[in-house]
């Protein structure tokens, strides 16, 4: 009743302002897909977090049509198909996952666009875009994040296509920038991207593993150790990159008996991270 009240006082105000319903409507929906965020984040159930989040990202695409230029729609839209597909589609679907992570990394895009100086930034050759992100500010941190995980992320699943894998020097440029103005964003994403991308390249091609190392260690020390998915990426990346079984198996068994959540807004990647450390853990045998 006292929401009905809220509602049928509203009335006026919306008529006098020219304000339309659908309008009120939409940025209602999105304060609270805002405001829910926190709650997904600490779901316990992976397979509940799941199916909620498969139909939230057409939920977020249909507001969007209605307004393409909403800077929390666009934010939300960007994390919301690069986290799902992370946590829910890479492992089994990779061709699925490719796809997903465009589409997070073009509503990430989408969202730098707002500033005139990142408009057409996927287009500029490297030169332009380096000087474009160096121009980049805090503000600007969630849009260079998400546009560089799930671009890196889909060229690490197209490792095939020559044109995928040129592109990759325009993520790490983001997420340089982004380790520069916030190392801490997302459980300190970016010592992680970079522990990430030292040791998954060969040294050819400027991969180091004593970088890597120096990367994983500081994104470990940034969060307390009480990240779960830095040892599943750890384990998966380094220790595998070093062949190192004992590594490999010491920082899964990790993940297996720490609790879940201890970071506030950790629960869920925690939880996935527990699956994903199980996953890895039953095919040890293939990598080493």
């Amino acid at each position: 009743m006292a929401a009905l009240k809220k509602s049928i006082f509203l009335l006026p105000f919306i008529a006098l302002s020219g304000c339309s319903l659908r309008t009120l409507a939409l940025h209602q929906t999105v304060a609270l897909l805002d405001n829910g965020a926190a709650t997904f984040y600490d779901e316990p159930d992976p397979v509940l977090a799941d199916q909620v989040m498969t139909a939230n990202l057409k939920l977020l695409e249909a507001l969007l049509r209605s307004e393409p230029d909403n800077a929390k729609l666009l934010s939300r839209s960007a994390e919301a198909f690069c986290g799902y597909t992370f946590l829910f589609v890479e492992d089994t679907q990779p061709d699925r996952a490719r796809a997903l992570y465009l589409r997070g990394r073009d509503h990430a895009l989408n969202l730098l666009a707002r500033k005139s100086a990142f408009k057409g930034l996927a287009d500029k050759d490297l030169e332009s875009f380096s000087a474009a992100v160096a121009k980049a500010d805090a503000s600007d941190v969630p849009g260079m994040f998400w546009a560089a995980f799930g671009w890196a992320n889909y060229i690490n699943l197209s490792k095939d296509s020559p044109a995928a894998v040129a592109e990759l020097p325009k993520a790490v440029a983001l997420m340089q920038r982004v380790a520069q103005l916030d190392p801490n964003y997302q459980f300190a994403g970016p010592e992680l991207f970079f522990g990430i991308y030292y040791a998954s390249r060969p040294a050819i091609l400027g991969g180091d593993l004593n970088k890597a190392k120096t990367y994983f260690e500081d994104a470990r020390a940034r969060t307390s150790g009480k990240f779960l998915m830095t040892y599943v990426l750890e384990a998966r990346f380094l220790g595998i990159g070093t062949q190192d079984p004992d590594l490999f198996k010491t920082l899964l068994q990790r993940v297996a008996d720490a609790p879940a959540g201890t970071l506030p807004g950790s629960r869920l990647e925690d939880e996935v991270a527990k699956r994903k450390a199980a996953s890895l853990m039953g095919k040890i045998n293939d990598y080493f």
